[in-house]
């Protein structure tokens, strides 16, 4: 099985599997948040303030893992890379493409969904609603695509002074919430930086094996230590016991909770190694692994064609957390997850039509500048939603003539990469 699936020696199975298990878990999340009603028809969270989520998300809030396993695989490409001669922006290029290609097709096939419901009919007050609500997932890529471009110089600091570095991001988050919280200031958007880098750094950590040499019970104690400050900070500070508040932006409660979530991973890693062992269960993590992109960006799709289609047949919307509604959630999460599968059938495919990116030396400064500009591209889709067709096709643009940018590159002669680094290049994309 290893050698058919080409899993690199230095890649850890335990890794993909956590993402593996965590991708359904933010999908079916993001399902039932997806509350459509009232009168006129609008779409809203509809699990805001529903209770039993509210302490169920200290267990199931597991965004800090996807940042932790980010971290572990990022510093794994990033010294691979490296050791193959290649160049920081030689490796921001390659995650750049990586993560915002895909944002182009699925924005693109979305903002088509949402016009063929304005053309036939649909409200424009709910599609609006609609339309912003099926862009709040996206939030994960501009994120994502910071903590990657840092990796570089974030891998320097772990390895020349990885104390100085975790308390200081965790020293700045604490300050960012003080004086946010505290003293109202406009700054809470800092830590979508800071505590996310502070989970992408103790996956360093984890990579480096600072985890595995812990014993057991200091294990068990850090993470008991990280809840309990969770705790403290929901009885004396006034922060919510919801972990979707917390996240918005990310606050000291979320770094605490990656804190306890790498402790805990760290004490079953060996046995989820054995258990990925099992031909069937690797099978699983294979499968999420090379569909994971598509699931996380296509399921928003998803729920837009399953919604069009609930409206175009005219089919109730159920008042929201009512018996019916609850009766309803598992057909809706079945339909969403047909659409899903037949993206996973269509869409890589599609996506293999993409030119490859040349192989040609570009400027980090260039490699930057682009990034930023797909960046920015998928903040309009965050804070401007879809529609009114302005804000979509101005999103959309800037996404789509970065990602042509950075697969063109330049400016320069073309300089083909040494056969080694084409090999890791590639092993990086697929990653």
């Amino acid at each position: 099985m290893r050698a058919q699936v080409r899993i690199p020696e230095d890649r850890d199975l335990s890794i993909d599997f956590a993402r593996a298990l965590c991708l359904p878990v933010v999908v079916l999340l993001h399902a039932l948040q997806m509350g459509i009603g009232g009168e006129p028809l609008r779409a809203f969270n509809a699990l805001d303030g529903f209770e039993p989520l509210a302490w169920a998300t200290w267990p199931l809030m597991i965004m800090p893992v996807f940042f932790i396993c980010g971290g572990f695989a990022s510093i794994t490409q990033w010294r691979r890379l490296r050791g193959h001669g290649e160049t920081v922006g030689h490796y921001l290029r390659v995650r750049a493409v990586r993560l915002l290609q895909p944002v182009v097709s699925v924005t693109a096939a979305v903002g088509l969904v949402l016009a063929l419901m304005l053309a036939f009919g649909a409200d424009a007050g709910f599609v609006e609603s609609f339309a912003f609500r099926l862009a709040e997932p996206l939030w994960f890529i501009p994120v994502y695509l910071i903590c990657t471009a840092l990796v570089p110089v974030m891998s320097w600091l772990h390895r020349h002074a990885p104390w100085p570095t975790y308390l200081g991001l965790a020293g700045s988050a604490l300050l960012v919430d003080v004086l946010s919280r505290a003293l109202g200031l406009p700054l809470g958007a800092l830590n979508w930086v800071f505590v996310w880098l502070f989970a992408q750094q103790l996956g360093f950590g984890l990579r480096d094996g600072w985890f595995a040499r812990r014993p057991p019970w200091q294990l068990g104690a850090i993470a008991a230590g990280a809840y309990g400050f969770i705790g403290l900070l929901v009885a004396a500070f006034g922060y919510s016991h919801d972990m979707l508040d917390n996240l918005n932006p990310p606050s000291v409660a979320i770094l605490a909770l990656a804190l306890g979530q790498a402790c805990l991973f760290a004490l079953l890693q060996p046995a989820i190694r054995r258990l990925v062992g099992h031909r069937a269960v690797l099978g699983v993590v294979v499968v999420f692994g090379v569909y994971g992109m598509v699931i996380y960006l296509w399921h928003t799709f998803a729920m837009a064609v399953v919604t069009a289609t609930q409206l175009a047949l005219g089919l109730p919307f159920p008042p929201v957390l009512s018996p019916a509604w609850w009766a309803t959630r598992p057909a809706w999460v079945v339909a969403i997850a047909v659409v899903v599968a037949a993206c996973c059938a269509v869409v890589p495919k599609l996506e293999r039509r993409w030119p490859k990116p040349v192989d040609r030396r570009t400027p980090l400064a260039a490699v930057v500048v682009w990034a930023v500009v797909g960046i920015v591209g998928v903040g309009v889709f965050l804070t401007m939603g879809y529609v009114p067709w302005q804000h979509g096709v101005t999103a959309w643009s800037l996404v789509a003539v970065a990602v042509i940018a950075l697969i063109i590159g330049g400016p320069g002669a073309r300089t083909p990469l040494p056969p080694a680094a084409v090999d890791v290049a590639a092993a990086a994309r697929a990653a």
